[in-house]
């Protein structure tokens, strides 16, 4: 069981260094890809085929860990000797039954600020991209090259959160919750949990188990009791980390760095708190990764590795784009803390 790092650039600015934030895990050959940040489909290439694609799960719809979906779907679709070798499940949120918002007060100037538009959900966000935005590169490839339908190769799923949840957009964004099955075939489980990135919702943290081990991807999210649940006795979690300063060193002053700066707080995990998030979870190692700022020179990684470091008791790691790290079966030194349930 390996990860690559196929992109840990966090936001959707565009850096010259980091793609970005998008993860594959492979297990014996068969590759399972969370999230597809901008420029992630390159390294995606250097570390995978076509062939051994079989999931993409994403975590929320902010651009920056879509950018490259409708490419990961389109260029893997029955090119000669760069083809899937079966039909690619694409996991992602529904569409939730109104915008959130903060409170009711707040979804009053919500509702008046974003009027006439509405939210969507992954299924049909795939169909978009394969029925409008690439409809005439499809409809051309098909007719010249005598490809098939590309909805034969794509498969694209709503995430439903269980019935038990009282999850909601204003009122209920991301209460404690048990874990639930999303995917399932020979190789992994893929299980799921709500998580706190602000507004964002539904907003995903996802967990993959195999024969050899476990991974977990926090997607977006500030301090998580929810991710913590998720992330019991894993190998290995993948947590997005922010140092604030640093990003907001990077913006003029005015009105829109004061909203943005509401956002990153509210909606992230700062490098001194991530390390804690580990701790509780009794996982084997933390890799940071979503780097934010994402622009070269920017972030002090050293020091977000330190403010990690601190209160977590294994091994931290900052990643970089490709990098690779492996899953064994052997027995990790990292024990859970005294009250942790430790996932079987």
């Amino acid at each position: 069981m390996s990860v690559h790092s196929l992109g840990t650039g966090g936001g959707p600015i565009v850096s010259s260094s980091r793609a970005g934030t998008s993860t594959v895990v492979t297990v014996d050959g068969a590759a399972y890809v969370i999230d597809c940040g901008m420029g992630s489909i390159r390294n995606y290439r250097s570390s995978c085929a076509w062939s051994e694609l079989r999931g993409i799960f994403l975590t929320h719809h902010h651009s920056d860990h879509v950018y490259d979906l409708g490419s990961f779907l389109v260029t893997g679709w029955q090119v000669p000797g760069e083809s899937f070798s079966r039909p690619i499940q694409v996991f992602g949120p529904g569409q939730p039954p109104r915008v959130p918002a903060l409170d009711r007060e707040h979804a009053a100037q919500v509702d008046a600020r974003t009027a006439g538009r509405a939210m969507t959900g992954t299924v049909e966000m795939v169909d978009a991209l394969l029925d409008r935005v690439f409809a005439s590169d499809i409809c051309i490839r098909m007719a010249d090259e005598g490809r098939e339908e590309p909805h034969r190769w794509v498969t694209a799923h709503d995430i439903e959160i269980p019935s038990s949840v009282p999850a909601d957009p204003v009122e209920a964004r991301h209460p404690a919750m048990e874990p639930f099955e999303i995917y399932r075939d020979e190789l992994v489980t893929v299980t799921a949990i709500l998580v706190d990135h602000r507004l964002c919702f539904p907003a995903y943290a996802f967990r993959i188990d195999s024969a050899y081990g476990s991974v977990v991807v926090s997607g977006d999210t500030a301090y998580s009791e929810n991710c913590i649940r998720l992330a019991r006795g894993a190998d290995l979690l993948l947590h997005e980390v922010m140092d604030l300063e640093a990003i907001l060193a990077t913006f003029p002053d005015g009105p829109t760095r004061d909203g943005i700066e509401i956002h990153l707080r509210e909606s992230h995990t700062s490098f001194d708190e991530v390390g804690k998030v580990a701790q509780a979870a009794g996982v084997g190692q933390l890799v940071l990764h979503h780097i934010v700022p994402n622009t070269p020179g920017a972030a002090d990684l050293q020091k977000m590795q330190a403010g990690a470091a601190k209160d977590f008791s294994g091994p931290v790691h900052v990643a970089e784009d490709n990098d690779h790290f492996t899953i064994s079966s052997t027995p990790r030194t990292v024990a859970p803390r005294e009250d942790a349930e430790v996932m079987a």
